[in-house]
């Protein structure tokens, strides 16, 4: 008769529920593989499915009790790292949010808006058309793949059973100054099209009293606001694929560092 004892099955439950919860952690956050438009089930299946192919090749680590405080304490600790590497990715797509909203206000067009199921709310037309935009320019260049290859290399810079330290979450939050700066950096041409524009119908306005500004102002500032986002679009391909690079290298980087 084979007798299995709590230690064996404690050690066999650990080396796929540890994995699991950081691989489900950056499922629930990124904003990829978060999309509303995936049943969860295929999420959770998706995301099992990594862990069998991932537990392999992880490096050994302690087995610790999973009914104890210790347990709780790292499955806490996996599903807050698999998070902060989506939330770094979501980063990005907040940043283009961020620009869509900036523009469309600029633009006149803030009260353009529709349900964006992704994030339950309503938002402009144009930041919905800039993260289609985004989400398509990721998947050109595999985006999807590299994120999923982040996750792996976690697990050699941060291997499970070693403690996050404080830093590492001080560091993230600093990291979300990206999120405004990026979403700024974005919009900009179409800002500096659009304050051209408003001085200019200023002046006329000065100059001629009797100007109709609301007849003639608001068609001018839609007209040359489009022009200047079909203009920057192109602009915006090497930027977002230096943002997407630069989220990925910090998913990293900010458990190496705080790891020495």
């Amino acid at each position: 008769m084979v007798t299995i004892s709590d230690t064996q099955i404690n050690a066999l439950l650990g080396l796929f529920i540890w994995p699991f919860t950081r691989i489900s952690g950056i499922m629930m956050a990124d904003p990829f593989y978060s999309s509303g438009s995936t049943p969860r089930t295929y999420k959770a299946g998706f995301a099992l499915f990594l862990t069998l192919l991932v537990t392999p090749v992880l490096p050994k680590f302690p087995v610790i009790p999973l009914v104890s405080a210790e347990g709780v304490a790292m499955l806490i600790q996996q599903l807050l790292i698999g998070l902060s590497i989506g939330f770094v990715m979501r980063l990005v797509m907040g940043a283009v949010e961020l620009a869509g909203l900036i523009i469309a206000n600029q633009m006149g067009l803030g009260f353009a808006t529709m349900f964006d199921p992704q994030n339950a709310s309503q938002v402009p037309t144009i930041a919905t058309m800039l993260t289609l935009f985004v989400t398509l320019l990721f998947l050109a260049f595999n985006g999807h793949q590299v994120v999923l290859a982040t996750l792996i290399d976690s697990f050699q810079v941060m291997p499970i059973g070693k403690t996050v330290p404080w830093q590492t979450w001080r560091v993230l939050a600093e990291w979300g100054s990206h999120l405004f700066f990026w979403g700024l950096w974005l919009a900009l041409p179409v800002i500096a099209a659009l304050l051209m524009t408003n001085l200019a119908i200023g002046v006329m306005t000065r100059a001629s009293p009797q100007f109709n500004i609301m007849s003639f102002g608001f068609p001018l500032t839609l007209t040359i606001g489009f022009v200047a986002l079909y203009i920057s679009l192109p602009m915006m391909v090497p930027i977002v694929e230096q943002m997407y690079r630069a989220a990925f290298s910090f998913a990293l980087e900010m458990f190496r560092v705080t790891a020495k």
